[in-house]
């Protein structure tokens, strides 16, 4: 068989990238050049906030520098020139769209055929929107699946413009800014990663999930229940720790105040509450989506939807009848299925905020579409206000907040869920330095949540807490 242009082409681009990725392990890191996705046809029409590709980030008089120190652990105001760099060499994010093809670049349970083949889809992975939107440019997602420049940019897995947004309009003029203003970022189509809550929420959009937007074209972004049982991983996240496990190709600094100024100790405690909050915003925004389009009659939106239950409602030893018990299930009447687990927003009073939707979804029945869509709206609006409120508060009031989470927080007999989460905000604040406490202090108590050993755990977490 004689390979056609496009075949040789597809063949080159893979060429050059495994010789960048060896090159990257075997010597310094430095530049990187990226291939070039073919253009779109020539006379057609760009909108404002098209997408341009990594290669027009990729320049070595762009981000596509040495990386070399970045790569290290040592950031400085030069990291930028090398960021592209860093995020090629090293980013898990350029693997996303290789888990939709039959060479996935990381071990996976279940193939991406094998899962399209238990769902009984019409169209492979690399050619379905529901896939496509997590796992490339989500604005790509809803395209021509046929139409080259879209084929070869989707190829370039979650890349710049995924976080960022599409460059069209922003690629020229963010090299001029003076000054790193939101409304700027807002004509231009950029979005300001620099306030954390934006930055949370922007990983969430793909983490948790999002309606659709189509003033950017985003196609609905849902990894549900069917998906589960077809064997995609269910989406288990935590801002702050993702955040610490993310190699960084950018230089942490507060630029949301009057000129940039490097982050305070406060700071991972800040990612953490922040980012807890973003994501009861984030399940909150995507019940409501499901909500309006189950009620439109959308054939892959049944109602409810179970990927919005804990897991361990269903999935749980029967053995074990603490789940039936008055202290694990507080006000659920007994049978009702658990609502996701964010805490310590959905657990505590002080989040009142997400406690309509709470309520709601855990009765004996839960609610029905007519009913959760606006509360489920509404709820998210006052998540967003307190996302806002807490990015800008004062240091201080962010220590007593996120602090004040573990004082008592953890009633009943906690979940798995509850566990791991509990783990992951302990650990933003220990990293945090904003308790003062022997080192043995915090191991006491990170055994004793391992442990589920709660009797002990509670007065551990209490006594960190408290100033």
């Amino acid at each position: 068989m004689i390979p056609n242009a496009r075949t040789l082409a597809v063949a080159g681009a893979a060429a050059a990238a495994v010789l960048v990725w060896f090159g990257l392990q075997t010597r310094s890191p430095g530049a990187v050049t990226v291939p070039a996705p073919p253009g779109p046809p020539a006379g057609a029409a760009v909108p404002l906030h098209a997408a341009v590709g990594n290669t027009g980030c990729m320049s070595a008089a762009c981000h596509g520098n040495s990386a070399a120190k970045a790569l290290s652990g040592t950031f400085d105001a030069s990291t930028w020139e090398g960021s592209g760099t860093c995020w090629a060499a090293r980013d898990p994010h350029t693997r996303a769209y290789s888990l939709l093809t039959d060479k996935p670049m990381r071990p996976v349970r279940a193939t991406a055929a094998q899962i399209m083949e238990r769902m009984h889809s019409p169209v492979p992975a690399t050619e379905d929107a529901r896939c496509l939107a997590c796992h490339s440019n989500p604005a790509l997602a809803a395209r021509d699946s046929k139409d080259p420049h879209v084929v070869a940019l989707r190829q370039e897995g979650v890349g710049c413009e995924s976080c960022h947004g599409n460059a069209s309009g922003w690629l020229r003029p963010h090299t001029t800014w003076k000054a790193d203003t939101k409304a700027e970022y807002a004509a231009a189509g950029m979005t300001p990663l620099f306030d954390v809550g934006d930055r949370a929420a922007t990983c969430l959009g793909c983490h948790v999930g999002a309606p659709a937007d189509p003033e950017r074209g985003i196609a609905v972004r849902d990894m549900n229940h069917d998906m589960i049982a077809a064997g995609h991983p269910r989406l288990n996240f935590d801002f702050a720790e993702f955040h610490r496990e993310l190699p960084k190709h950018w230089q942490e600094k507060e630029r949301t105040a009057s000129g940039p100024k490097p982050r305070g100790p406060e700071f991972d405690a800040r990612l953490w509450l922040v980012g807890r909050v973003a994501q009861a915003e984030a399940a909150c925004m995507l019940l409501a989506s499901r909500a309006d389009r189950a009620k439109a009659g959308d054939p892959r939106t049944p109602w409810p939807e179970l990927a919005e239950f804990n897991c361990a409602a269903c999935h749980h030893d029967l053995p074990e009848p603490w789940r039936s018990e008055p202290a694990a299930r507080g006000d659920r009447p007994l049978g009702a299925l658990k609502w996701q687990t964010i805490w310590p927003v959905t657990a505590g009073a002080e989040f009142g905020a997400v406690r309509p939707v709470v309520t709601a979804m855990q009765r004996a029945r839960p609610a029905g579409y007519g009913e959760i869509g606006p509360l489920a709206h509404q709820s998210a609006a006052k998540l967003s206000e307190l996302r806002q409120n807490l990015v800008g508060a004062a240091d201080a009031d962010l220590v007593s907040r996120s602090r004040q989470a573990f004082v008592g927080g953890v009633g009943g007999n906690p979940e798995w869920d509850t566990d791991g989460q509990v783990l992951w905000g302990l650990a933003a604040l220990q990293r945090s330095r904003l308790i003062d406490r022997p080192a043995g202090e915090f191991d006491r108590a990170f055994d004793a949540v391992r442990r589920r050993d709660w009797a002990s755990a509670r007065p551990l977490l209490d006594a960190l807490a408290r100033p």
